[in-house]
């Protein structure tokens, strides 16, 4: 599940069935909320949907489902998260190095990325924490290298939620949302062959798009 937006305006929520890869739900939005996603999952399971599992961009009020259903973070949002913090020029080795790992998350097991992301925390522990000779406001001395304990404290936060697939194998969980963001890609590149559309014809086709797909 996941929201596109076009411009400023509205955007679009998006449920799609990872077996079958069909729209089973979609609705326009002004903005992206965590509450309608629990609403719309809500009204799957009244209509009868049984939810077994969850893949989702990480945004942290939907880490949790109201019915425990297993949750799985997007492996492609996860390594963005972790490049935007670590920016794209980064110069220490120890960044330049957790780049490396962070790319092979998509191909790895839960053992093997932790036992690399331990060992690379353990080589840079005593760079990771030093501390400016200088105190701010408050009178502490801040850590020095922000970005990459930031990305540190992602990788963490996220820690429970990044191998659900693993642990629910038999449930065969998408590691990423990547069929939903090439299904807004092929939306937006069809809309785009139609410039010059009112706010209200956009959602027409939008809504039209997508029930062809949900066939």
């Amino acid at each position: 599940m996941d929201t596109t937006f076009f411009g400023r305006e509205f955007g679009v929520l998006v449920m799609m069935d990872s077996n079958s890869g069909k729209v089973i739900y979609h609705q326009i939005v002004k903005t992206e909320r965590d509450e309608y996603y629990q609403k719309v999952l809500n009204k799957l399971r009244e209509k009868g949907y049984k939810i077994q599992s969850i893949t989702n961009d990480g945004r942290r009020g939907l880490l949790k489902d109201i019915f425990d259903t297993p949750i799985q973070m997007c492996h492609f949002h996860m390594v963005a998260m972790v490049m935007r913090k670590l920016r794209k020029k980064h110069k220490s080795v120890a960044g330049k190095e957790l780049k490396i790992i962070i790319k092979t998350l998509k191909e790895s097991t839960k053992n093997e990325f932790y036992r690399r992301f331990h060992q690379w925390y353990l080589k840079h522990k005593d760079y990771l924490e030093e501390r400016s000779d200088k105190p701010n406001e408050k009178g502490k001395f801040p850590y020095k290298h922000k970005g990459l304990r930031g990305a540190i404290a992602s990788i963490k936060y996220y820690e429970k939620y990044l191998f659900t697939f693993e642990k629910y194998a038999e449930l065969n969980i998408e590691r990423t949302t990547n069929r939903l963001e090439g299904l807004f890609s092929e939306l937006k590149r069809k809309l785009r062959n139609h410039n010059g559309l009112t706010k209200y014809r956009k959602i027409m086709f939008i809504k039209d798009f997508l029930n062809k797909k949900s066939c």
